[in-house]
């Protein structure tokens, strides 16, 4: 009983470490900066309604949950993120690098949240 759950716990564990930790020596990059970009892949992680709102030209749209399947289609080793949120950042930084990829850099976008009056 005390082998489950300590293997309950540390899943637990192991899965807020994965979602909620930042990665380390990821540096931030701002939107104006990605059009001087070169052999590099700028791979859109969010959704495609958040990615259809703040568009980038340039960028490849493969959000997070597509990305095991497709992440054979991204030209390049070196790629930089565009994401919505720290949580995004994350999952995508952790599941590219063990996909054998480098992360040059992460762009940051978020959707302000648009209030409507009466």
């Amino acid at each position: 009983m005390e082998l489950i759950i300590a293997v309950v716990v540390s899943t637990i564990i192991y899965q807020l470490y994965i979602r909620y930790v930042p990665v380390c020596g990821v540096s931030m990059i701002s939107k104006t900066q990605l059009s001087n970009i070169k052999h590099v892949a700028v791979i859109d992680l969010r959704e495609y309604n958040e990615a259809t709102a703040l568009p980038v030209p340039t960028a490849i749209p493969l959000p997070l949950s597509y990305i095991k399947r497709n992440y054979h289609q991204i030209p390049y080793k070196d790629v930089i993120l565009i994401t919505s949120d720290a949580i995004t950042t994350n999952l995508g930084v952790r599941k590219l690098k063990r996909y054998g990829f480098r992360i040059k850099g992460v762009c940051c976008l978020e959707m302000k949240p648009t209030i409507k009056t009466a």
